[in-house]
C-alpha cells in the first residue's frame, strides 16, 4: 500500500481522501508549516517521502510552488497534487515546479480517481516509494544545530512541567516553529492539560508505529498557538509500559533531525525514559525547592547520573519556589548541593493560575521575577546553541 500526504490539511480529510483512494493518508496542519519550506524536507531521507502529496488551500499559493519544488528536485517520481483555482496562470505555474494536477477541492471525484489509479499503478509494478528512491542514497543535509535540554528533579511537585512549557514558550519567542517539547513522564504525563490541548495523536502513537519515520512522526505533533510543537502524553498510564530507555534516545534523535530546540519534560525521579532522554541530552535542568528532603535528593541524583556518565557537562541548576521564609539561604542550598545555583524563581501565586488556565505564564505576561527567570534560562541556552553553531558550521554538537 503506498501513502499519501495531505500538506496543510486536517485529520477529517485524510480519512476521507483515505476512504476514496484506498491508500495509506495522513495530513500535517498548516500551521506546522507556517515558517520557510525548507523545514519540511530538513531531516528527511528522500526514500522516506510519501508516493503521493496533496498540498491544500490552506498552504499559501507560492509556499507550495517551492515546496513542489524542492520535493520534485529529490524525487521526481513523487506524485503531486495542488488544490487551487485551476487558471491558466496557475496551471502553467503548477506544471513548471513538478504538479501534476490542479483540482478545485480536495474532494474532486475526478482529481482523487486519477490519483487512485496513479497509486494502483505503482503498487502494482512495485515502484512505490521505497523502491523508486532506491537510488537517492544520502539523507538531506541537516542545516542547523539542534540543542536538547532535559528537565529533571527526583521529586514530583517541584514545577518542572511549568519550567518545560514555559522554556519552550521563550525559545519559540526567539525561533518559532522550530521548537519541539516533549512529554516524557510516560504514566501521567500532564503537559496537554496544562497547555490546554486536546491531541489528535500522543507519545503512545510515536511509539507504536511501526516503521515510524521523520515524516510521520511529525503528524503525530500538536501545534500550540505560542508557535511550538508539543508531542504529549499518552492518556493511560499503562500505554507505554513496555518503552525502552533505547527507543526513547532514538525518538529525541529523530526529533533532533527537525528541531532547532528540543525540550523534554520529565516524570519524577529516574526512570528508563529519562536515562533514555539523558542519552541524548545537551543541557540538563535540575529543578530543586528549598527543602532539605529535595536538596538532598537532588544531590544523589547528580552523583548517580556522574556515575553512570549521563549527565551533561552543561546543566543549570533552577532552585524553584525560593523563598526566605524557609529557613535556608542560597549559599545554604549551594553547599548542600555541592553546586552553584544559576536561577532562583521565587514563588509566583500566578504560576498555578496559569496552569489552571492552561495559558503559559510567557503567554500572558512579560514581566515579573518568574518569567525574567525563565527568559534569562532561555537565553542562556539560546546563546550556547548559537554558539556551537559558530563552532561546529553544519554538525550537530552531542555535549557542549
Amino acid at each position: 500500500m503506498s501513502i499519501a500526504l495531505i500538506m496543510g490539511g486536517t485529520e477529517e480529510q485524510a480519512k476521507r481522501v483515505e476512504a476514496v483512494i484506498g491508500h495509506q493518508t495522513v495530513a500535517l496542519g498548516a500551521e506546522s508549516i507556517a515558517t520557510e519550506t525548507s523545514n519540511f524536507m530538513r531531516g528527511l531521507d528522500p526514500s522516506v517521502i510519501p508516493d503521493a502529496i496533496i498540498l491544500a488551500s490552506t498552504v499559501p499559493m507560492p509556499a507550495a510552488f517551492a515546496l513542489a519544488g524542492e520535493v520534485s528536485k529529490a524525487r521526481p517520481d513523487v506524485d503531486i497534487v495542488m488544490i487551487a483555482a485551476t487558471e491558466k496562470e496557475v496551471m502553467l505555474e503548477a506544471m513548471r515546479s513538478g504538479i501534476r494536477d490542479v483540482a478545485a477541492s480536495i474532494d474532486d471525484p475526478q482529481m482523487l480517481a486519477g490519483l487512485r489509479d496513479r497509486l494502483n499503478l505503482r503498487t502494482a509494478s512495485g515502484t512505490s516509494a521505497p523502491a523508486a528512491a532506491a537510488a537517492v542514497k544520502a539523507p538531506a543535509p541537516i542545516d542547523f544545530t539542534c540543542r536538547t535540554m532535559t528537565v529533571v528533579s527526583p521529586k514530583g511537585g517541584v514545577g518542572k512541567t511549568s519550567i518545560s512549557t514555559n522554556l519552550a514558550v521563550a525559545l519559540a519567542q526567539q525561533s518559532p516553529m522550530e521548537v519541539v517539547l516533549v512529554d516524557l513522564d510516560l504514566q501521567f504525563g500532564d503537559v496537554a492539560t496544562v497547555l490546554d490541548l486536546k491531541p489528535s495523536h500522543t507519545l503512545e502513537d510515536a511509539f507504536s508505529s511501526s516503521g515510524r519515520d521523520n515524516l510521520l512522526l511529525k503528524t503525530y505533533l500538536t501545534v500550540h498557538s505560542a508557535g511550538f510543537f508539543v508531542l504529549c502524553g499518552a492518556e493511560s498510564p499503562a500505554a507505554n509500559d513496555s518503552v525502552t530507555a533505547d527507543q526513547v534516545t532514538a525518538l529525541i534523535r529523530q526529533l533532533q533531525e527537525q528541531f532547532r530546540y528540543v525540550v523534554i519534560d520529565t516524570a519524577a525521579g529516574i526512570d528508563d525514559a529519562t536515562l533514555g532522554a539523558l542519552e541524548a541530552t545537551d543541557d540538563v535542568v535540575l529543578v530543586s525547592t528549598m527543602d532539605i528532603a529535595c536538596l538532598r535528593s537532588v544531590r544523589k541524583e547528580v552523583e548517580l547520573l556522574t556515575e553512570l556518565d549521563l549527565l551533561p557537562t552543561s546543566r543549570h541548576v533552577v532552585l524553584n519556589f525560593a523563598d526566605k521564609q524557609s529557613g535556608l539561604r542560597v549559599k545554604d542550598v549551594e553547599a548542600m548541593l555541592g553546586a552553584p545555583v544559576d536561577f532562583a524563581i521565587p514563588r509566583a501565586k500566578e504560576v498555578p493560575v496559569a496552569a489552571n488556565k492552561g495559558i503559559p505564564v510567557l503567554v500572558d505576561s512579560r514581566s515579573g521575577s518568574y518569567v525574567k527567570s525563565i527568559k534569562a534560562l532561555a537565553k542562556k541556552i539560546y546563546d550556547r546553541a548559537r554558539a556551537a553553531e559558530g563552532r561546529q558550521g553544519h554538525k550537530r554538537l552531542e555535549v557542549a
